[in-house]
This record gives C-alpha cells, sequence and structure tokens, in this order.
C-alpha cells in the first residue's frame, strides 16, 4: 500500500506541519510526503500526484488551498477508481456531511487533530477492516454518508513524536513551529476558540525541537501558537533558550497579546538583540463594544503602552493587525481604529478582511448582524449592518495602498512628512480615491513605479517641492540607481564624487580602509543634494549588503570642494 500526503501551501516559502506530524507518528515506511504551493500549475500538481500511483491521497486543506483539493479531488478519482480520498484539516472539521454531499469523489475525512486518527485509519484500510469504530472521522460507504464520535483531543502533547529530528531546512522556506494548541481565548471569529483549553509541550521537548531547527540552517521561524505569552514565565524560558543557541541570521516571528505583557516582561525585552524576535500583535479595532461582542477581552490603552514601549526599544519589529467587517465597526468607527493603530508607529500595519470560517462562533451568527459573505474560500465579509458592499470595496484600496507604500518602509520619510498626525486614515483614503479615478488599482507596479505613481498624486500641494525632497531621499535609500527625471535629481559632479571617497575622514566616517581603490567604491556610493527646512544638505549614501548608510556630507563637501575649514 502507498499513501502519499500532500501539502498545498498558500506561497513557496511555507511549509506543512500537519502532515509532517501525521507521518511521524503513522510510522509506516509506505508513506511519501510531497508539497507545494497554489502558484502553481494545478495540472502540473495533479501529474505529479499520478506519477505516484498512490493507493491513499490525503489532502491538508485550509481556506487558501480549497479549491485546489476540490478539483483535484474530482480528477484523480475519474483517472484512478480504486483511489481512496482522504481530506483533513480546519477547513473540512466541519460541516463534513454537507462536504461529502457535495464532493462525491471523497471517501473519508478526518475531522480535528489527524495523528492518532490516521495511524488507525491507514492500519483499519490496509487491513480492509470497516471504518464504523474508528473515531474521529467521517466517510462514505455503499452510498450511504457516516459521521463518526469524534475522537478525544491529545492530552500529552508530548508523545506525539517530532517532526524535527534530522530536520535539514529548505533554502528559502520557513519553518512553521507549535509549543502548544489551543487558546486561552474565546474570540468568535476565530476557530482555536472552538477548542477548549491550551494544551502546552514540555520545555523539554520545545528545547530539543529548538535545537535541531537552529541547527538545520532555516532562517525564520514561525511559531504558531495563539498567543506566546499566555504564560509568560515559560514564554521568556523558551526566549532564554533561543538566545543561548540563537545565530546571527535567525529570526523567531510569534503572536502576543500586548496588553498582558508585565513592566518585568517589557524589562526583559529592551534588551534582546536587535532583529531576533518579531511580535505580531492582534488588535482587530479600536472599537469597544466590537471587542466585547466578539470576545476579545483587550485593554487598549494598556496595548498602546506597552506597543509604544516595545518601540521606543528599537530591536523588535511589531506587526499589529485590524478586522474590516466585525459587528459595531461602521466606516467611521474603522477610521477611529486605523487611526488608533497607525499611530502606535510599529512597522507594519496589516488590514484584514473578516473570514466568516467553518465551525467559528461567528459564522454561525452571521444572520444576527446582517454578514453577508462569500460562499467560496476564504468566505470574506461583503457587507455587516454597519458596512455597505461599496465601503469595504474603498477600504480594500486603502489596505492595498497601505502594504504597497506604508510596510515595507520604502517611502518611510515622505510618508512621515505626509500623513497628518492626527488623522492618518484621511491621507490614505484621499491617496484611495486618486488611485481609482487613475486606474491604478487593475494596474500592476513595480517598486520603482511607485514613486512615480505617489509623486502624482501630490503634484498639486503647495509644498510639493518638500515633498519631492523627502521622496527623492527614500528613492535614493531603498534603490541602488540614479532616480528619474520627476524626481529632480541634484548629484555631484563626477570629480567632487571622487575626491570624497578619496578622502580619509570620509572614509573613516563610512569604516572604509584606506587601501579601498575608489574605483572598486564607486558603485557602492550615492552622493545628491537636498534641501530640507530651508537647508542645503550633501548626503552620502553607502549601499551596504544588508542596509544603506546615510550620512550628512555636507561639511566635508565644502571643505574639499571650496575648500573652506568649519
Amino acid at each position: 500500500m502507498k499513501i502519499l500526503l500532500v501539502g498545498i501551501n498558500a506561497k513557496f516559502s511555507h511549509e506543512n506541519l500537519a502532515i509532517k506530524y501525521i507521518e511521524k507518528y503513522s510510522n509506516r515506511d509506505d508513506i511519501k510526503i510531497v508539497e507545494f504551493n497554489i502558484n502553481q500549475n494545478i495540472e502540473d500538481i495533479y501529474r505529479e500526484i499520478i506519477k505516484e500511483q498512490p493507493d491513499i491521497v490525503g489532502f491538508s486543506t485550509y481556506i487558501w488551498n480549497f479549491n485546489f483539493v476540490k478539483r483535484l479531488t474530482s480528477d484523480l478519482k475519474k483517472a484512478m477508481e480504486a483511489l481512496v480520498i482522504v481530506w483533513g484539516g480546519p477547513e473540512v472539521s466541519f460541516d463534513t456531511r454537507d462536504l461529502l454531499e457535495e464532493n462525491p469523489s471523497l471517501d473519508i475525512i478526518i475531522r480535528d487533530e489527524g495523528e492518532v486518527t490516521s495511524k488507525v485509519l491507514f492500519e483499519t484500510l490496509e487491513k480492509k477492516s470497516s471504518l464504523g469504530d474508528i473515531l474521529g472521522i467521517s466517510y462514505r460507504h455503499q452510498g450511504q454518508i457516516f459521521v463518526n464520535e469524534d475522537r478525544p483531543l491529545i492530552k500529552d502533547l508530548d508523545s506525539l513524536p517530532s517532526p524535527f529530528l534530522d530536520y535539514k531546512a529548505t533554502n528559502g522556506r520557513m519553518v512553521y513551529f507549535e509549543m502548544s494548541r489551543g487558546c486561552p481565548f474565546s474570540c468568535s471569529y476565530c476557530l482555536s476558540s472552538t477548542i477548549c483549553g491550551l494544551r502546552t509541550f514540555s520545555l523539554d521537548r520545545i528545547k530539543r525541537d529548538l535545537v535541531e531547527i537552529i541547527s538545520s540552517g532555516v532562517q525564520v521561524v514561525k511559531l504558531v501558537d495563539r498567543t506566546f505569552n499566555a504564560n509568560e514565565k515559560f514564554s521568556m524560558e523558551v526566549m532564554d533558550f533561543i538566545l543561548e543557541n540563537k545565530r546571527d541570521d535567525l529570526v523567531f516571528h510569534m503572536e502576543l497579546m500586548a496588553h498582558l505583557i508585565s513592566d518585568r516582561f517589557l524589562d526583559y525585552l529592551k534588551d534582546l538583540p536587535r532583529g531576533l524576535f518579531q511580535f505580531e500583535i492582534g488588535i482587530q479595532s479600536g472599537n469597544e463594544k466590537t471587542l466585547n461582542e466578539i470576545n476579545r477581552k483587550t485593554d487598549l490603552g494598556r496595548l498602546e503602552e506597552v506597543v509604544k514601549k516595545i518601540k521606543s526599544f528599537n530591536n523588535i519589529h511589531q506587526h499589529v493587525d485590524l478586522i474590516v467587517g466585525l459587528p459595531f465597526e461602521g466606516y467611521d468607527s474603522f477610521r477611529e481604529s486605523f487611526n488608533f493603530a497607525y499611530k502606535l508607529g510599529v512597522e507594519k500595519l496589516q488590514l484584514g478582511f473578516l473570514k466568516l470560517l467553518r465551525g467559528s462562533e461567528l459564522r454561525k451568527r452571521a444572520h444576527e448582524y446582517d454578514i453577508v459573505f462569500s460562499d467560496y474560500p476564504p468566505y470574506e465579509v461583503i457587507s455587516t449592518r454597519w458596512l455597505s458592499p461599496k465601503e469595504i470595496s474603498k477600504l480594500k484600496v486603502i489596505e492595498d495602498l497601505v502594504e504597497k507604500f506604508s510596510n515595507e518602509d520604502y517611502f518611510e520619510k515622505t510618508l512621515e512628512y505626509l500623513v497628518p498626525e492626527e488623522n492618518p486614515f484621511g491621507f490614505f483614503e484621499d491617496f484611495g480615491r486618486f488611485w481609482e479615478e487613475k486606474d491604478y488599482h487593475l494596474s500592476l507596479h513595480s517598486r520603482k513605479s511607485l514613486y512615480e505613481r505617489l509623486s502624482g498624486f501630490v503634484s498639486k500641494r503647495e509644498d510639493y517641492e518638500e515633498v519631492l525632497e523627502n521622496l527623492r531621499y527614500d528613492f535614493l535609500k531603498n534603490n541602488k540607481s540614479q532616480p528619474k527625471d520627476f524626481l529632480r535629481p541634484r548629484g555631484i559632479g563626477v570629480k567632487d564624487y571622487h575626491d570624497l571617497l578619496k578622502d580619509n575622514i570620509v572614509r573613516e566616517k563610512f569604516s572604509l580602509g584606506d587601501n579601498i581603490p575608489t574605483k572598486k567604491l564607486v558603485k557602492d556610493f550615492a552622493f545628491e543634494v537636498f534641501t530640507f527646512d530651508g537647508q542645503e544638505k550633501v548626503l552620502g549614501f553607502y549601499y551596504k549588503e544588508d542596509q544603506t548608510l546615510v550620512l550628512d556630507m555636507t561639511m566635508d563637501y565644502e571643505r574639499i570642494i571650496y575648500g573652506i575649514r568649519k
């Protein structure tokens, strides 16, 4: 018997943790894992599965790959009539009778946690025994659909064999890692609220897995725990262990509840090395009534205090989330939520749109709030009692602009100048109106083209010249190339350029050795004249491998070019 476990990920950089756990727990020589992503041609995926000639295919299903899985299931069954097709994962753990009725090529669904159920199922199928006694499955037999009793959750997570023994990182891919299952909270939009309680791997097990992961050479580890700091003492012990074993090129990304972070934890965070940890903090809404309605217990005042404090440490990248379409959150209310989140000044603000997930409490109660949502994955909100389809469409454009212009730091100085502190939303709202008028939302854009789009948006402002100075600064800092004419470049002369790079004082400021030939340095530097606040300056841009170093060269330029001693 040959078993194929298939993961179809959202991106190439992602991996499927679930099927690795199932492979290890089943402990069979006839299991093979194959992984694809939704950016691949579905026909190519189909052919790769056919090549394997499996007896059983198990698909790990999520909202991002469900349409792929449904089509592959239908096509594979037509090609291999005897093939047993099994679905598992969060997307199919609910409404299983309906799913089996709607997909006649599907044979079996594994509900909830899959490790124990999969092992029993494979053994039963091999023996050609009845499926009637297997807990946690729904299945089709002789034209009838059966839904067996649920399987109890795994109490001792350490009983699951580690999928990270002898793990080897794949270049360009991150590792997903879990320390716990479940969540101590019950947010009504989230599937984690459907699982009662929080179960945790032991600290010893976590440490063993972390040693394997860190030594594998992976560069990004994403913890899938819903609340990394649910137990602060435990979290700090894990972070201490990471600190003891870290590599310089390694990043750990985790989700936290900011308002739960104590002053003691804040004091701990301030001394962490820069770049090792990234925090994702769900705000979801700044509307207290909305938060109460979705069972999201948050102290917004404390959240603001904590996030700004962490920001001041300048060592941890922070990413905050808002959700469009929640109960009692209309357009004006969302404006206030956006302004609250934007003013926190974090590195990334993500605007998500409510997804009515199968099994979630909010999906069950959608009619109470007049929430209309798509019938197709990811079941995204279309309208609510408080938000019209047109308003949601406007917010989609704003989300796109925030992602393009604010979240990547390519326009940092320009946005600091342009975005009003009292109403950041108003800026992006006006920009969105311009963006749609020009039909830019219908086009693809390179990063460099975005500078011209932003220039066009502000071209009628009285302070357009000042905006261009900031925009040209951002362009030079983030692009190792000559600015286009619309940015009105003001580079210095070639001889002046060389004279600056020959100067020992200038070289010392940029930490350059005096033995490096100037001709080798030229390609890694740009010198440009700017006018900020009425003051003319010459700035030097040194394009290093990991960052661009920008220094004020005005005095050195005057000293060298004009012979003026300052």
